[in-house]
């Protein structure tokens, strides 16, 4: 674990939200939750592989969480320029996540039968960590400037 308090902020900030898609994909793949945002029915992964290169509806696409862990990474460093450029990296990816959220239907998906409550519940946790990813690493970014 990185020894400064704002690197390891955002570590553990972007571990729970890996975590987080980790159990995520687990449950779409499973239940058979596609993504919605601007797909099709014809659009639907057959596949394993697809669902985790396309994502889902409660989980991220593997590009933008390989990214995220590469930037997780970076944060382990020791010089305070990686960890802004850790923090910079991971604000833009948890915005990009954020702007998934807002693509994805509220409520009752067209395509799969989610139980309401629990898909719901899915979404708001995965909201609520990728909002403290966001803010943690603004923070962890604006932080070593001020000083």
């Amino acid at each position: 674990m990185p020894r400064e308090r704002n690197a390891r902020r955002l570590v553990l900030a972007s571990l729970a939200l890996f975590a987080y898609w980790l159990v995520a994909a687990v449950i779409a793949i499973t239940q058979d939750w596609p993504a919605e945002f601007d797909t099709t029915a014809a659009d639907d992964p057959t596949t394993l592989p697809q669902w985790i290169v396309r994502g889902s509806l409660i989980h991220a696409p593997l590009l933008p969480i390989v990214v995220q862990v590469f930037f997780t990474s970076l944060a382990f460093l020791r010089r305070r320029g990686w960890i802004i450029a850790a923090a910079v990296g991971l604000f833009l990816v948890g915005c990009m996540y954020l702007i998934g959220y807002a693509g994805e239907p509220l409520g009752q998906p067209e395509r799969s039968d989610p139980p309401v409550v629990i898909y719901n519940a899915i979404r708001l946790l995965g909201l609520g960590l990728t909002v403290t990813l966001v803010v943690v690493a603004a923070l962890a970014a604006v932080r070593p400037i001020r000083r």
